[in-house]
């Protein structure tokens, strides 16, 4: 598998992109917040620490590849693929107390997000695993994030980035 990383500041405006970048230190895709709608907008703002964001990423041209959407922040989520021109429905089953697998089906494929306690998480397949992502700073000690990618292509780290941006 090939190595991918980006940083996340602590306190990010929703304004800002991330670039990922591979071993190479070359952009690979940019990641961005989508806005909230206007009901979660509110919410957002009454509450100390917000509301959780879905995420688009686009590559180094600024050509969309993958959109994650919700109605409501943890309500019906959909993933959009620029590159197959679907969009698909992403559901979420608990598989204990806390960890949840986010699993939608795209070009006859079933994949399957799973996170754990620890801020690391997989991406599979068809029950193979492809994509490994998990925060090197997990403590909040420092003010940016970095996040360390392992996937077996530009295309699947970009998947993989939203999905753990959005979910975890």
């Amino acid at each position: 598998m090939q190595i991918y990383s980006y940083s996340i500041p602590e306190l990010d405006s929703c304004f800002i992109s991330f670039p990922i970048y591979n071993k190479d230190n070359q952009v690979i895709s940019i990641l961005k917040k989508n806005r909230h709608r206007f009901l979660t907008q509110l919410f957002h703002m009454l509450l100390r620490y917000g509301m959780p964001y879905c995420y688009n990423a686009f590559s180094p041209d600024n050509h969309p590849i993958y959109k994650i959407d919700c109605v409501f922040t943890g309500v019906r989520y959909t993933l959009h693929s620029y590159s197959s021109m679907d969009k698909v429905s992403i559901t979420q089953n608990r598989v204990q107390l806390i960890e949840k697998v986010q699993s939608f089906m795209l070009n006859g494929d079933l994949y399957q997000f799973e996170k754990d306690y620890t801020y690391s998480a997989t991406l599979k397949l068809n029950g193979v695993t492809i994509a490994t992502i998990r925060n090197l700073d997990h403590t909040n000690t420092n003010l940016t994030n970095r996040i360390h990618i392992e996937a077996i292509n530009d295309d699947i780290a970009s998947l993989i980035a939203i999905m753990y941006q959005t979910f975890v």
